[in-house]
């Protein structure tokens, strides 16, 4: 699931506007009742003013775009400040003993976890996936509904809830519609939404049938979004059973449903499903695709793209090529002696000397920073003995 998800960001952070975690700002009590009412995990940010990493974190984690992205659609975040009167008071129920403390809290206010220290992106980020992914709401509802309860607000939170578990929901929303042939378009339109997860479902099908009343009642743009996150499902699925028929089928979905996003989609697609089964004729195509595509405005994303195809190169020397012509792209966006240092690196164990030996120098001239220059100092000392 890991590398569907960070693809997903990767694929907004190309389109969509840095935007950190939307910080709640009222009292802690309100948050609770938010998180009820929104059916989310709060997360609280437990912090002093002159903490030297609590600052660190605001200024570097939480305004990291993919943490945003996932954070403020699975939790409802809050910052405290616990050396003001919220904080003192939060903080008798929920001690701090060290700054920054993250709480990880469910919408009873229990402590789910407490984490001591601060922490860069990537971490925070497997922090709350761990988290969010894990907690199952499940249990209550499964007694109630298997008690016989099919009202419709409990069978909607069930779905959601197993949904939201990463279990099986499809038994309980396709006998629940096959049972309920009188809902109102509105309520069909809504359980429909929260119940389809996956292109390759029968409940895929009854969502695109009935997409234009779903849009009226949710809206286009979140109804494009759902389409989205079930072809991905897909793909996951087709990665899970090793399954070429999924690939494809997810890849036609999006054709048939999301035009415009289609030929990107599939050159994700076929690049992640091309590492889980190291197919790297397609694999190499698929990153040169999203090299060429997606990403040939952006560097940064074209340096991550090469570095990654090199760790394939044990697989099968042809990546070298194409982590050449991606790192090349990327030194063409930017004069970054990141870039240009990996560039050469690539250059040299594709053989290309006197190339490698130039970006290289280029990498010296274009960085101030002394640990850089003694590294890449010793790289061209390495290279010239060549």
């Amino acid at each position: 699931m890991k590398y569907i998800i960070s693809f997903l960001l990767f694929i907004c952070s190309l389109s969509v506007n840095a935007q950190g975690i939307e910080f709640f700002h009222g009292s802690w009590e309100e948050a609770l009742v938010k998180a009820q009412e929104e059916e989310k995990l709060i997360f609280v940010d437990a912090y002093a003013t002159w903490c030297g990493p609590c600052k660190r974190m605001a200024k570097n984690v939480f305004t990291d775009e993919s943490v945003g992205e996932y954070y403020n659609q699975a939790y409802i975040s809050l910052k405290m400040d616990m050396e003001k009167p919220d904080g003192r008071k939060f903080g008798q129920e929920y001690p701090v003993s060290a700054y920054p403390t993250l709480f990880y809290i469910n919408e009873k206010g229990e402590l789910l976890k407490k984490v001591v220290g601060g922490r860069d992106v990537e971490g925070f980020l497997a922090i709350g996936q761990e988290i969010a992914g894990s907690y199952d709401r499940s249990g209550d509802l499964a007694a109630l509904y298997d008690e016989g309860n099919r009202d419709f607000e409990l069978v909607m939170k069930y779905v959601k809830a197993l949904n939201n578990a990463n279990k099986s929901s499809l038994k309980v929303a396709n006998d629940y519609l096959r049972e309920n042939k009188t809902l109102s378009q509105e309520e069909r339109a809504q359980f429909l939404y929260e119940a389809m997860t996956a292109s390759d479902s029968r409940l895929f099908s009854l969502f695109v049938k009935d997409r234009k009343n779903i849009e009226k009642v949710i809206g286009a743009e979140k109804v494009e979004e759902k389409i989205k996150e079930a072809c991905w499902k897909t793909i996951q699925n087709a990665i899970e059973f090793e399954s070429q028929d999924l690939l494809t089928e997810a890849k036609e979905k999006m054709s048939s449903h999301l035009k415009n996003q289609a030929e990107e989609f599939g050159h994700f697609a076929d690049y992640e499903f091309a590492k889980a089964q190291a197919d790297i004729a397609l694999l190499n195509n698929a990153a040169l695709n999203i090299a060429k595509k997606a990403a040939k405005e952006d560097p940064e994303k074209l340096h991550d793209l090469c570095n990654e195809l090199l760790h394939y190169k044990s697989v099968d020397e042809s990546v070298m090529t194409s982590s050449e012509k991606i790192a090349k792209m990327a030194v063409d966006k930017s004069d970054s002696a990141q870039y240009l240092f990996t560039y050469s690196k690539i250059l040299l164990a594709n053989k290309k000397t006197k190339k490698a030996l130039k970006s290289a120098k280029k990498a010296l001239a274009s960085t101030e920073n002394p640990a850089e220059q003694k590294e890449i100092q010793e790289w061209i000392e390495n290279i010239d003995t060549k």
